[in-house]
């Protein structure tokens, strides 16, 4: 099968390594896969890809693709919207001439602007994948109508993307599939056969991962450090994710070391950006909480439960389809303190709990998130819609 993964990247994140994985696995099922890329202006998405020997496709080399409000200035705003409409007919354009030599027969797509240069019955299929958690009330009634008149399936990362997805009216349930996120549990034991070897005094490693945002709970995780170091409990917290070229990111993250210096916090807290190599990071830590507001199926929780390391989080999208409370980690009441302060020290003062919650953890990844299963569930949809 000829598969088209279709990107518009700004930034590197978890889905975007998600999406390289799955193709690279598809790739070696037999498939033919390869990603087009709206303008390779995202270096380290374009070397990932080419590490992973991924054929790639950049429609429209821009290192600053167009941004229609970067200012207030109506004359400015009117000759960005005039750019952004010469860019996106270049872009169709580009994209209809390599469809016809590459033949594809489906487009794989996660957003809006990469809908909107296809259209149906061109003789592939298009599916919307949604990684992220689909918050239907948030969407634009423009969005909608694209995602339900333009889309012929759409993907989801969990079964509570596949409800909202239905619940919101754009797609009957047999037209949305569920794929989950896969780990290579191989690298995994690779990185933890380096972790070192804790002593009864070293701290409990408490691992935040999420990009420097609001909606990702960093000032939760700033109360809850100053709940332990209030309670004495020996803990060092690490706020490991990306700072994003926006100005929402960048005071959010200046805001943050403004707080854990009034906190007192700087000795307990690391703050670690844009790390290139997250495993290690994983591998030395005991403990991921995850605070966050929105989610599809986090695949930090996914590599923290893979690591043998529990989790205790806010139960968002597919959040509850890796943490089973009590058995896989912990389910805290959104964004409470106290919950996530109970639920770290019994895992600190009880080392059979914290065992027990770790070995079953590391059994449901392996039994359900294995690459296997991802590609298992990508030839059943194929079979499905009768192009296997």
């Amino acid at each position: 099968m000829n598969i088209i993964f279709l990107e518009a990247v700004q930034i590197h994140g978890g889905a975007r390594k998600s999406t390289i994985e799955l193709a690279k696995r598809l790739n070696e099922e037999g498939h033919n896969s390869v990603i087009v890329d709206f303008w390779g202006n995202c270096s380290e998405f374009v070397e990932d890809v080419q590490n992973n020997k991924i054929p790639l496709k950049i429609l429209k080399k821009n290192d600053t693709p167009i941004a229609i409000f970067n200012s207030r200035n109506p004359v400015k705003i009117f000759r960005n919207i005039i750019l952004f409409l010469l860019d996106w007919m270049s872009l169709k354009k580009e994209f209809n001439a390599f469809q016809k030599t590459f033949s594809p027969d489906v487009v794989i797509i996660n957003n809006i602007k990469t809908n909107s240069i296809l259209r149906k019955g061109k003789g592939y299929k298009i599916a919307y994948f949604a990684r992220g958690w689909f918050a239907y009330n948030s969407i634009s009634l423009l969005k909608k109508l694209m995602f339900k008149y333009n889309s012929d399936y759409f993907i989801g990362v969990s079964q509570s993307t596949r409800q909202a997805i239905f619940t919101g009216g754009l797609a009957p349930l047999e037209n949305i599939f569920v794929v989950p996120n896969a780990i290579d549990l191989a690298k995994v034991e690779q990185y933890k056969q380096k972790k070192d070897q804790k002593e009864e005094s070293d701290p409990m490693v408490i691992l935040h991962c999420g990009g420097f945002l609001p909606a990702k709970g960093q000032q939760m995780s700033l109360a809850l450090a100053a709940k332990l170091k209030e309670n004495h409990i020996n803990f060092k917290m690490i706020f490991m994710g990306a700072v994003y070229d926006t100005p929402v990111s960048i005071k959010f993250l200046e805001k943050i070391k403004v707080e854990i210096g009034l906190s007192g916090l700087e000795d307990h807290i690391e703050i670690l950006l844009n790390h290139k190599d997250p495993y290690s990071v994983f591998a030395q830590s005991d403990v991921l909480i995850h605070p966050s507001d929105t989610e599809g199926l986090p695949r930090v929780i996914m590599e923290s439960l893979a690591f043998g390391m529990p989790a205790v989080a806010n139960p968002v999208g597919g959040v509850t389809d890796y943490i089973l409370h009590n058995f896989t980690g912990y389910i805290a009441n959104h964004n409470d303190v106290n919950d996530y302060y109970d639920y770290l020290t019994k895992l600190y003062y009880n080392p059979d709990i914290y065992k027990f919650i770790a070995d079953n953890a590391k059994s449901l990844i392996a039994k359900n998130y294995a690459k296997e299963n991802q590609v298992e569930a990508f030839h059943k949809i194929f079979k499905k819609l009768g192009n296997a």
